[in-house]
């Protein structure tokens, strides 16, 4: 029914607060969470809601900047999607569907930070009638060059090895031909945290959760 967004996004929205961060480390950053939420009501009780936490670094180094600007990338495709969401809703209504609330969120937050580099994780829960969805999107970046880092760039070993690592891996939650012709491994998501990479191979919708870890070169 809908398309997987893996990367996460923003939309605008009419109501946006900040999430105060934790107080930064040494060779680390210090950030907000911005929260973007629209909230769409039609007839016969039918309800909407799109809500999304975009993280964005604070400073004005070339790097940061740098950073921020991806992380905002995705923006046209989540405006799509909410465009989406707010349709169905119409049209559930138009058809005679009664009190039901579809929802988009995503939520942010902050898995890594420090010895320069920053990893956040989100996740985003979808539905509008019929089977419900779950996402995991990540970013995880050099602080010093504003580089996206992939898992080849933070686990331990020979791009060989880690590749080896991330078939099995996948293969564990049942990847097969398909998946393997049709994904690049170096773009699998991954967030660090306590001193591993969590590594999320998404290979179907009912467990896009699940995770298999790797030895981090950053602890």
């Amino acid at each position: 029914m809908k398309k997987w967004v893996i990367t996460g996004a923003l939309v605008a929205a009419a109501a946006v607060s900040l999430v105060a961060a934790p107080k930064a480390e040494a060779s680390s950053a210090k950030y907000t969470i911005k929260q973007y939420r629209t909230v769409k009501k039609y007839k016969h009780g039918m309800k909407a809601t799109f809500s999304y936490q975009l993280p964005q670094l604070k400073g004005s180094s070339a790097a940061i900047k740098k950073i921020n600007k991806d992380i905002k990338k995705s923006l046209a495709a989540e405006k799509k999607n909410a465009k989406q969401l707010f349709n169905y809703a119409k049209d559930g209504a138009n058809n005679g569907f009664k009190n039901l609330s579809y929802y988009d969120a995503t939520t942010a937050k902050i898995t890594y930070n420090k010895n320069n580099v920053v990893s956040f994780k989100s996740e985003m829960k979808w539905w509008a009638g019929g089977v419900a969805e779950d996402n995991i999107g990540s970013w995880t970046y050099s602080l010093k060059s504003g580089k996206k880092l992939t898992v080849y760039d933070v686990a331990q070993g020979s791009k060989a090895s880690i590749k080896k690592k991330l078939v099995k891996g996948a293969k564990k939650f049942g990847a097969g031909t398909i998946y393997f012709e049709s994904t690049n491994l170096k773009k699998m998501n991954f967030v660090l945290k306590k001193g591993k990479v969590y590594v999320y191979p998404q290979v179907y919708g009912y467990n896009m959760d699940k995770y298999f870890t790797l030895p981090s070169r950053y602890k």
